[in-house]
């Protein structure tokens, strides 16, 4: 099965090499949460949604690519993950554990209540009733380094919800982020639909944030400190970085103009009280990784705004303590009006080369999202 040819890509140290990876109507209408993984040979998987009219739509795929020389060249794309009766599968997370083969997979597939579409024109006529979907989280386990996993088991929602559940029963949630830290903790951060602090009688979604962790490969999970915000919708799609032993330092998406930001010094068990950072941003997804000089790197939104518009420009910016402040933003690209370059991945290989993975959407009929890429190191970010 051939769903594109992807054409070669470049890399120059020092530069910003920016490409597109696959255009939108290729196999699918839309291309977008591209996320990746390094094997212990080097080899890179890239693998992203796949889907027509909406991305709650139950068609919706995981394709996936290889390249053996770092993000130059790439395989002709391919299935990764379907799952059409199930639901849609988001958020798939690799981890290979400190100094062993062992990786753990942890991956979402959620059930979207009906989405009506109009075929003739390509466009959705109701969105997703969130109230009335549902997810499951899987956690699979390989032992050689990624190549293949076992049939993995699902977690029980209430560890991630605290034993809350929607009108109905289950939960409905995102897995945001994945990471181990130096004393061998495995941090898995989440966001949940809170029952709480919505109302479902008038479509009000509030989202809140938390971690499980396990101090044993995986093998259990208990549930950390909750991480709340007052904004619109609450907390969306954590991301963190092991700052110092067991400091983790936490920005997350809202509709209060910013990125806010959390910390938490005790690997994850408790938060400090949500606060705004001093990154404007849209209600909008940013990506942030520690770098291998030891810095922080988010790209973001880099524009203020309470709803999620406008979707660009895209930036990068470098944090030198720890999040405590931002260097000046480097503009990766830039859009108009109601077109978007968002919901990105972000991932620095063994090389110190960087690969960020875009989706950029056209706001035209019909509308579609390419998939873009763009290849940058820490000396780029550092350049005046």
């Amino acid at each position: 099965m051939r769903v594109a040819t992807i054409a070669p890509l470049s890399y120059t140290p020092g530069r910003l090499s920016y490409f597109q990876f696959i255009r939108g109507g290729i196999g699918s209408d839309y291309h977008q949460e591209p996320r990746f993984y390094q094997y212990p040979d080097g080899e890179v998987l890239a693998y992203w949604n796949a889907y027509d009219y909406d991305e709650c739509s139950g068609n919706a795929v995981k394709l996936y690519a290889v390249s053996r020389d770092r993000g130059l060249t790439w395989t002709d794309p391919q299935v990764f993950m379907a799952d059409y009766l199930g639901g849609v599968p988001y958020g798939v997370s690799f981890l290979r554990l400190a100094g062993s083969q062992e990786t753990l997979m942890l991956w979402t597939r959620s059930r979207h209540a009906p989405v009506t579409e109009d075929p003739t024109r390509r466009v959705i006529t109701a969105g997703s009733d969130y109230f009335r979907s549902r997810t499951a989280v899987f956690l699979r386990r390989s032992g050689d380094g990624g190549r293949s996993f076992d049939h993995g088991y699902e977690l029980p929602y209430e560890a991630f919800t605290g034993g809350r559940s929607l009108p109905g029963g289950g939960w409905y949630g995102s897995l945001d982020c994945l990471l181990q830290l130096r004393s061998g903790r495995i941090v898995a951060a989440f966001m949940f639909m809170d029952p709480v602090r919505s109302d479902p009688e008038r479509q009000v979604q509030h989202y809140t944030g938390a971690c499980l962790l396990s101090d044993d490969n995986g093998h259990t999970w208990e549930r950390g400190g909750q991480v709340t915000v007052d904004t619109p919708r609450g907390v969306m799609e954590m991301q963190l970085v092991e700052t110092e032993t067991d400091r983790l330092f936490c920005l997350f998406r809202t509709k209060g103009g910013c990125l806010y930001q959390t910390i938490s010094a005790d690997g994850g068990r408790s938060w400090s009280p949500s606060s705004p950072s001093p990154l404007p941003s849209p209600e909008s997804m940013a990506r942030m990784i520690g770098l291998h000089g030891g810095d922080l790197l988010v790209v973001w939104n880099n524009v203020s705004s309470t709803t999620q518009q406008p979707r660009h420009p895209l930036s990068a910016a470098v944090s030198s303590d720890g999040g405590r402040s931002w260097g000046p933003p480097r503009l990766i690209a830039d859009e108009t009006g109601t077109h978007q370059l968002s919901n990105h991945g972000l991932a620095q290989l063994d090389d110190g080369r960087i690969l960020l993975g875009i989706s950029h959407y056209r706001d035209v009929r019909p509308m579609t999202s390419d998939l873009d890429l763009a290849l940058f190191d820490e000396q780029w970010l550092a350049a005046p």
